[in-house]
C-alpha cells in the first residue's frame, strides 16, 4: 500500500510532503468534509504511489458550519496560487440543482480552472465538478434533472456509485473521449487528452455505507425518496461493487500524471 500524507486539512497528517510523493490537490466542495478526506485517503493508500494530499477551499466560498474551524485546517486557494501541483481534483458539491451564476464561487472557479493549466500536469473533476468543469472548458453541456440518478450502475464496463440532478448527454460532448457512458446514464467518464482533464460523472471514493446515509439524509426530508438502485440487497445491506474500478481508474489516472513526475523524481 502506498504511503499517503494529508497536508492540509481537518485529517492532517504531515506539514510537508515527502520528496516522492505525487502533490495532489483536492479542492474539496463536499459537506461532510473529514469524511470525504477519509475516503480519498483510503483509496489513495491502495495504489502504488505515494501521495501528498493538501485540501484546499476556495476564498469566495461560505460555508454554513463551523467556518472558523474549517478556514483554519484547510488552504485557501490564494494561498497556494503560486505553488504547483502534480494533480488536481475538484470534489462534487450539492449544487446541482443550482443556476451557475446562483453559485458564490463561480467567478472564482472559472480562474482556478484556467490556472491549472500552468499550475498542474493533469485535473480530475467528480460529479458536480465534472458538470460545471466541462461548461467552462467548453468540452460539453450537461442538463439538469428533476429526478435524482441515484444508486450504484456500469456503463461500458465501469461500476461507479452515482448521486446527481444532472446528466451530461453523450451527444452533448464537443471535446474529449467519452470512456464509459450509456443512452440512459449519459456520459459517465470523459478524458480530454488535450488539456489532460478527467470528467467523472459519478463517485469512484465513495465507501460503502456512503450512498445509505445519503438515502437516509434524503428520506428524513422526502419520504418519498426511492432506494438507491442496484446497491442494496434483499436485506436491505450495501455492498460494494466498485472497489476494484476505483482502484483501476485512479490508478489510471495517476499514471497520466507521473511523466511529470518521473522527470522530477526519477
Amino acid at each position: 500500500m502506498a504511503h499517503v500524507s494529508i497536508i492540509s486539512g481537518l485529517t492532517r497528517t504531515a506539514q510537508r510532503p515527502a520528496a516522492a510523493a505525487l502533490k495532489i490537490l483536492i479542492l474539496n466542495l463536499m459537506p461532510n468534509r473529514a469524511v470525504t478526506e477519509r475516503q480519498f485517503a483510503e483509496l489513495f493508500a491502495r495504489l502504488e504511489v505515494p501521495v501528498a494530499l493538501t485540501f484546499c477551499l476556495p476564498d469566495s466560498h461560505r460555508l454554513h458550519n463551523n467556518e472558523a474551524d474549517i478556514r483554519a485546517a484547510y488552504t485557501s486557494f490564494s494561498d497556494i496560487a503560486a505553488q504547483s501541483f502534480d494533480g488536481l481534483i475538484i470534489t462534487g458539491a450539492p449544487l446541482d440543482r443550482l443556476a451557475f451564476h446562483q453559485i458564490d464561487f463561480w467567478p472564482e472557479l472559472h480562474k482556478i480552472l484556467a490556472w491549472r493549466h500552468t499550475h498542474v500536469a493533469g485535473s480530475l473533476f467528480i460529479c458536480w465538478a465534472a458538470y460545471a468543469a466541462g461548461a467552462i472548458d467548453g468540452a460539453f453541456t450537461g442538463r439538469q434533472l428533476t429526478r435524482k440518478v441515484s444508486g450504484v450502475y456500469t456503463t461500458s464496463g465501469l461500476t461507479m456509485p452515482q448521486s446527481r440532478f444532472f446528466t451530461i448527454p453523450q451527444n452533448a460532448v464537443r471535446r474529449g473521449q467519452i470512456i464509459a457512458g450509456d443512452d440512459q446514464l449519459g456520459a459517465t467518464l470523459i478524458e480530454d487528452a488535450s488539456s489532460n482533464s478527467w470528467y467523472l460523472a459519478g463517485h469512484l471514493e465513495y465507501q460503502t455505507g456512503t450512498l445509505r446515509a445519503e438515502y437516509y439524509r434524503d428520506y428524513h426530508k422526502d419520504q418519498t425518496t426511492p432506494l438507491p438502485a442496484h446497491y442494496f440487497d434483499e436485506d436491505y445491506q450495501p455492498h460494494n461493487t466498485w472497489q476494484a474500478d476505483a482502484t483501476y481508474v485512479y490508478s489510471a489516472w495517476l499514471d497520466s500524471l507521473q511523466p511529470t513526475w518521473r522527470r522530477a523524481h526519477g
